[in-house]
């Protein structure tokens, strides 16, 4: 079975696009109005609530990309303090064999976050 990845990004854009898309096609299904006033109903409303307001999966799914986007930035930094810890700690000892098992389990897994996102 193979695995496929999506971004956050293209994930959002995706949902939106396919929401604005259906209610498009469903205003074009509908009788034309013969009130030049007519008002949007609960359901188109809340259709076009996904992606125009504040609290909306259109939100969330950007915020979400955002927050994402901050923790892979923060993750590199950990990164790198990690291997100059490593590299100061090597030049002190004079090898890298001394290093404990919870050091290299720690950058193992801030290697592991960052490969997956």
């Amino acid at each position: 079975m193979q695995t496929i990845t999506i971004k956050i990004s293209s994930l959002a854009k995706l949902i939106v696009l396919t929401s604005i898309l259906s209610f498009i096609s469903g205003l074009a299904m509908m009788p034309k109005p013969t009130c030049a006033e007519e008002k949007f109903n609960r359901e188109e409303m809340l259709v076009l609530n996904l992606s125009h307001s504040k609290g909306s999966a259109g939100y969330f799914l950007l915020e979400a990309e955002r927050l994402q986007k901050e923790v892979t930035h923060n993750l590199w930094r950990a990164l790198s303090q990690v291997q100059q810890v490593e590299q100061t700690y090597a030049k002190s000892k004079g090898k890298t064999e001394d290093l404990s098992d919870s050091f290299f389990d720690m950058k193992r897994t801030v290697k592991d976050t960052l490969i997956r996102n």
